[in-house]
């Protein structure tokens, strides 16, 4: 589903800043994988260029067979909008909307008449069934990232992806939002990259792939 080769990002500035130093690997369909290492090791600035949040300085990243970094900036938008999913430590959910519409916001953009039955049907999946027309504000933080993650697959994503999103929760919140990413990627087939600094979140992926300053240091 992945296949990236000697990725590499640097940031520019008085002391240019390389983040990437060259990093390699594949992630097959289906697979729930975590990144891991400590801070600055690199992990969220390659979650980003994975998922075509920023532009890598040089390397290819592969997609579905798609060479994603040979796009235009419009194609790049569209794909990413279409077939790739996000969740960040932030929930970004919009105040004024439910949880229901907050879930279906997105598939409008595209005319999709059907979004609000499919967001019902995720809202379902991720246990808010009788949540659904509460507001943001009337929903504890664990209960927001699952909205937030129910929201990320209403485009039917080829490939998930999180940040953090457990760094606001507390620890049963959290156990909460890994078991529902097991259950996204066993029941739905769902690929997910997650990031995490949790180590005893290695229990809930089938795979983990350590960085350290810019590199991959191992995988387990």
């Amino acid at each position: 589903m992945i296949n990236v080769e000697n990725l590499v990002k640097t940031y520019p500035g008085k002391v240019p800043t390389l983040a990437l130093k060259g990093v390699s690997l594949k992630i097959a369909e289906g697979e729930l994988v975590a990144l891991m290492g400590r801070s600055g090791s690199g992990k969220s600035t390659l979650l980003h260029q994975l998922g075509l949040l920023d532009l890598p300085t040089s390397g290819s990243v592969v997609i579905n067979k798609l060479n994603v970094l040979s796009l235009s900036d419009a194609e790049r938008t569209r794909f990413r909008l279409q077939h790739l999913g996000y969740v960040f430590q932030e929930y970004a959910l919009i105040a004024e909307f439910t949880a229901l519409e907050n879930v279906y916001f997105p598939a409008m953009a595209f005319g999709d008449t059907s979004a609000k039955e499919r967001a019902a049907h995720l809202l379902d999946l991720v246990g808010l069934q009788e949540r659904m027309n509460h507001y943001p504000s009337e929903m504890s933080g664990g209960e927001q990232q699952r909205v937030a993650i129910a929201r990320s697959l209403i485009n039917n994503p080829k490939v998930l992806f999180a940040d953090e999103p457990t760094a606001n929760l507390d620890t049963v919140s959290s156990e909460v939002v890994f078991k529902l990413f097991q259950k996204l990627n066993k029941e739905l087939k769902q690929t997910i990259l997650v990031v995490t600094h949790e180590p005893e979140d290695k229990k809930y992926v089938d795979r983990v792939i350590w960085l350290k300053d810019g590199l991959m240091e191992k995988e387990e």
